[in-house]
Formats: C-alpha cells, sequence, structure tokens
C-alpha cells in the first residue's frame, strides 16, 4: 500500500538547500487529502478513528494495512469540506497530520531520512514556521515535527505486527459491501477485509494472554465497532 498517497513529490530536506524554508498553512487546512477516499491508521488511534470511520483492513497478502474509510467513491474524502477544512469534531488521521513531512527509508533499510513534499504550496520563504534556525540547526517547530513522524513510524510498525498476527492466526475474511449513498446510487466496496468476531471465539488461550499483553484486544473491539460507521458513511454521502 502507498505511504504517499497524496504526496507530489518527496525530497530529502537538506539543512542548506531548505535553510530558509518556512512552513505557512492554513488552519485546519486538509485541502490535500480532498481526494483521499481512504487513509493508513495506526492501531493507537482505533478508538478514536472508531467515533467517525470504518476501519477496514486493505491490501492482500503480507501487504496489508488498517485504513480509515472516509469515501464511497474512488477519488472522494466526504469529511474534506469546501474550504479544505477536516469535518469539525471529527478525528484527523496522524497520516494525514503528518504532511507534508514523511520519514522515508534509506538505501540501506535500516536508517530514515526526513523528507519534505516541495511541491506543497505552504512552503514559504517569507512567512510561516521555519524549518530551521539562523545558525542551521532544526527549529523547534521541525524538531516537534520530527518526534510525531518517529513517534508515527514507530506506532505503524507496531500495528504492522498486530496485522501479521492476525493473518497468521487466520483471522481476516474478505467482505464485499453493498452500500448506498444518500442519493440512491449505490457503491461496491471490494478487496477490503475485517477481523472475524467468531473465529476470535476459538483462539486458545495462549493467544488471548499474548494478545491482552500486547494491547491488541482493545484494537479489535474498537475495529468491530468501527464498522456500524458504514451506515453514517452512506449518509453523508
Amino acid at each position: 500500500m502507498s505511504q504517499l498517497m497524496f504526496y507530489e513529490n518527496v525530497v530529502p530536506l537538506n539543512r542548506e538547500q531548505h535553510k530558509g524554508l518556512r512552513l505557512k498553512r492554513a488552519e485546519g487546512d486538509c485541502s490535500f487529502a480532498a481526494n483521499a477516499s481512504f487513509v493508513p491508521v495506526a492501531g493507537v488511534e482505533f478508538f478514536q478513528c472508531a467515533r467517525d470511520y470504518p476501519i477496514l483492513i486493505s491490501g492482500k497478502d503480507e501487504d496489508i494495512a488498517p485504513v480509515a474509510l472516509l469515501g464511497l467513491a474512488q477519488g472522494r474524502n466526504l469529511f474534506v469540506e469546501a474550504s479544505g477544512r477536516w469535518a469539525p469534531g471529527c478525528h484527523v488521521p496522524a497520516f494525514v497530520r503528518r504532511y507534508p513531512f514523511v520519514l522515508a527509508k534509506g538505501a540501506e533499510g535500516d536508517n530514515y531520512t526526513v523528507c519534505i513534499d516541495d511541491q506543497y504550496k505552504g512552503f514559504d520563504a517569507q512567512s510561516g514556521e521555519p524549518l530551521f534556525q539562523d545558525d542551521g540547526s532544526e527549529s523547534p517547530f521541525l524538531r516537534d515535527t520530527i518526534s510525531f513522524l518517529q513517534n508515527f513510524l514507530t506506532e505503524m510498525e507496531r500495528t504492522q505486527t498486530f496485522m501479521k498476527r492476525l493473518r497468521e492466526l487466520d483471522l481476516l475474511v474478505s467482505r464485499d459491501m453493498q452500500l448506498t449513498d444518500a442519493h440512491g446510487k449505490s457503491f461496491l466496496l471490494r478487496g477490503f477485509y475485517v477481523v472475524d468476531d467468531t473465529r476470535l471465539g476459538g483462539l486458545d488461550d495462549a493467544v488471548i494472554l499474548e494478545f491482552h499483553k500486547a494491547g491488541y484486544w482493545p484494537w479489535i473491539y474498537a475495529h468491530l465497532f468501527s464498522l456500524g460507521n458504514l451506515a453514517r458513511l452512506q449518509q453523508r454521502s
């Protein structure tokens, strides 16, 4: 699954090349995500996401990830308003909040580099939050951003371990969903998976304890609870 769905041109952040760069973004602006009908989410976000979005599992084989479903039609995010703001009161997934920054894995596969989408219109040399200080060191804003990116990466890796265990234990089932929007138009959602709650009852005590210690049970319950938002998504459309 692409981790760069609305990034246009990702380049490494360079303290010489980008020394004078600033980030200026209108408060709450998420217009860049207007065409994202789903985004990946980390398990730690499931509780917040479950209040607003269906959490489904997308991908195939080993390349699967939980996603927040944001729209029924491809290329349409029902939670980005005409003003570009995210719908008031709804959780903005960390995948969206990290933009226009991202950590990219190096060629060796073990180191990460801070990168930016240099096509983002909010980058400016005149106004906004500076990325670097006059002496070339990271600004407080950039340090906070890097900390956020690192935490997000850690949680996504933890979530991938969770996904791997669900696959290994054959707890995922494919689910095709026939939905109808508020205007009577039908949509068929295919290629998504959900946790089969009936199979959970067959887990042995060792796995139940493993999931408890890993903190997976709250994630599973939040995922199952979130499926009730499919009806709300139909109404929103």
